[in-house]
């Protein structure tokens, strides 16, 4: 599943926050949880490191934004948001999202668990977004703020800042509502 969205919602607060306050890195589990994409290589290069792995991220609650009124604009019961902001030099390597929280929260839910990825600033120069969609690499670098995709577990990305400005997405997680 994969759908091109737009959002109509005020990110400001999102925006002015201060992200620094969590970082880290997905990269040492990506290599252990998906053995399909990186067992040929034995886990990730050796050049993706903490250095280059980095994301500044953020966890919102239901006081702090509207989830049923992003819900309801984007078809989704949504269970969690986020929002990242990724630094110049950086990348979040080859993966795919397998919804550990959620399915830990929810071990009986069927329906089909989705991400919202939001581009809370129009494009810059640098700022990537690539996905593997029928066996095909899909590049994306121009897009208008509130812009975004909606997309489950099937389908393959990265992330990558090769600008000079940080670049802010918000990760909205949770059941998908259409058809």
């Amino acid at each position: 599943m994969f759908k091109r969205i737009s959002l109509n919602y005020d990110f400001a607060k999102v925006l002015t926050s201060d992200h620094s306050q969590h970082s880290g890195s997905c990269a040492t589990h990506q290599a252990k949880e998906m053995p399909d994409i990186y067992g040929p290589y034995d886990g990730h290069p050796k050049s993706y490191c903490l250095a280059n792995t980095t994301i500044h991220q953020l966890w919102w609650e239901r006081d702090d934004l509207d989830f049923d009124e992003i819900g309801r604009q984007l078809d989704m019961e949504v269970v969690s948001i986020s929002s990242i902001r990724q630094d110049p030099g950086n990348v979040i390597p080859y993966h795919r999202d397998t919804f550990f929280k959620i399915t830990q929260a929810y071990p009986d839910r069927k329906e089909t668990k989705v991400r919202a990825n939001i581009f809370l600033e129009a494009s810059k120069l640098g700022h990537i977004l690539q996905f593997t969609l029928n066996n095909k690499n899909e590049t994306l670098a121009d897009w208008e703020e509130n812009q975004g995709y909606v997309f489950d577990s099937s389908v393959l990305h990265l992330s990558c800042n090769a600008g000079l400005e940080p670049k802010y997405t918000m990760q909205i997680s949770g059941f998908y509502l259409g058809d």
